[in-house]
């Protein structure tokens, strides 16, 4: 259950038991864009599933999307907490043919609430990449589809101490 708020630009899910999805109404296709997000909310907490993903979407897969939550098609930034190492993690990751690939950037990235994430595209050059505040880790993929939409995929907290919370910036 996604929540919206300041102007539909900052949201969070509410939920206790699902895991909510965004998708942008843009269709990315050519030029380049930047999407800057904030991360406002970050449940450090054992309970619940504790999982940011951020990216876009095949414009091809959005329907598929929209009904079936299915992630073939996406491209996406995935931040998750760590309970043993008390720290988030985060990689690049890509779902293509039922198989999930995760080339990861460093390690351990230590994000932080008021971080802000921003998705690099070309789609000229048909490349999507990841910059944490001013640390740019450079292209993730290449060869990316003709045609793409920003989502978000924002998990649940079972104890409601504090829930997934991003804005758009």
């Amino acid at each position: 259950m996604i929540k919206l708020k300041n102007q539909n630009q900052t949201a969070w899910n509410a939920s206790r038991k699902s895991r909510g999805i965004i998708l942008g109404q843009t269709q990315y296709s050519t030029g380049k864009h930047k999407i800057k997000i904030k991360i406002d909310q970050f449940p450090n907490t054992q309970y619940g599933d504790k999982r940011i993903y951020l990216g876009v979407i095949n414009t091809k897969d959005r329907e598929i999307f929209i009904k079936y939550a299915d992630y073939e098609g996406t491209y996406y930034f995935e931040t998750y907490w760590d309970w043993n190492r008390n720290l988030l993690q985060s990689s690049k990751k890509k779902k293509e043919n039922g198989k999930e690939y995760s080339e990861k950037y460093p390690k351990y990235i230590k994000l932080k609430e008021n971080d802000i994430l921003e998705i690099l595209l070309d789609m000229d050059q048909k490349t999507i990449a990841f910059k944490v505040n001013k640390n740019n880790f450079g292209i993730a993929w290449e060869n990316l589809p003709e045609s793409v939409h920003f989502f978000a995929f924002l998990s649940f907290n079972r104890q409601r101490i504090k829930n997934n919370q991003i804005t758009l910036i």
